[in-house]
């Protein structure tokens, strides 16, 4: 599996933009106000909470709930009712609810278009996001171009070695390599491994993603021996930075599995593909696409070891 970050994350709803707003509001009506935007920010930490820890129908529930309040206090277009749409667009995403993500996503994107322009940060995030949901359903041809669209935007506007355009420059790559154009995407994946080492350091996160994907193209290009190489590094590295129970050290031995059953060391696969399945189990439940695929290919290992 590639990584590729849609850049959500739970996010507070802010207090400041109603801070004086009704000056002239009566004592009680400012009290209730406050109270409200109290609780809506409680129930953000509750919903990143849930999701945290894989708690995902439940933290859906609860999104769907803020998108609600914050589009009856502040209205359709106000920032936080439209990070509120992204967040539950994020949270569907991760229960593999792409095409309802998809849909999300581009009323969002619209709707920042119009208010803050085509070049404003905050409708570029929801571009990428719009090109991840695509792209999640086998649409790469259309990711590709929206994940291009974003990319140029931000190499004028904020330079070719900001983390976000590093950002787009690794998503783009992850959907060249899904349209099977696997040389154009190691390239990237290079290009954008060597910037993120430099500026990064090699143990940053979004450092061991980029070699997580350069292994995963490299994978795709049957150079089994050279993506093994690049999938035990990262896994060994995100064991000891993140700890063995973090889930991108399940998606490394989710990765390693594959690539070590590709070489026919089924039962050394095993091992790792079941480690894989627990933890997306736990952290995602069973119902996840993840943790879907984490069975399926245990079975189909299970099954060449029996033969």
């Amino acid at each position: 599996m590639h990584e590729m970050r849609l850049y959500l994350v739970m996010s507070a709803v802010g207090l400041l933009p109603w801070a004086g707003l009704r000056a002239q509001s009566q004592k009680a009506d400012v009290e209730q106000e406050t109270g409200r935007l109290l609780a809506l920010h409680q129930h953000y930490q509750s919903a990143a909470a849930m999701s945290a820890q894989g708690r995902l129908v439940e933290a859906e529930a609860k999104m769907r709930e803020i998108v609600s309040t914050c589009h009856e206090v502040f209205g359709k277009e106000h920032p936080d009712t439209l990070v509120s749409r992204s967040d539950l667009a994020a949270t569907l995403a991760e229960q593999g609810k792409y095409a309802e993500a998809e849909k999300e996503n581009r009323a969002v994107l619209v709707i920042r278009q119009q208010v803050l322009g085509k070049e404003h940060p905050d409708t570029l995030l929801s571009r990428n996001n719009l090109a991840a949901s695509l792209q999640e359903q086998g649409r790469h041809g259309e990711a590709v171009r929206e994940y291009r669209a974003v990319l140029a935007v931000r190499q004028r506007v904020v330079g070719a070695e900001h983390s976000d355009t590093l950002d787009s420059r690794n998503n783009l790559a992850t959907a060249l390599n899904d349209q099977g154009r696997h040389a154009e995407a190691e390239k990237e994946h290079r290009a954008v491994l060597a910037l993120r080492e430099r500026l990064l350091g090699v143990k940053h996160p979004k450092t061991l993603a980029s070699r997580n994907n350069l292994a995963a193209v490299l994978q795709e290009q049957e150079r089994h021996a050279e993506a093994e190489k690049e999938h035990r590094a990262v896994l060994a590295l995100r064991e000891k930075v993140l700890g063995a129970k973090h889930a991108d050290v399940f998606l490394s031995c989710f990765n390693l599995a594959l690539c070590i059953e590709a070489q026919s060391r089924y039962q050394e696969a095993l091992v790792l593909m079941e480690r894989a399945g627990a933890g997306f189990r736990k952290s995602l439940g069973a119902g996840h696409p993840y943790t879907q695929a984490a069975e399926e290919c245990r079975l189909r290992i299970a099954a060449e070891i029996s033969k």
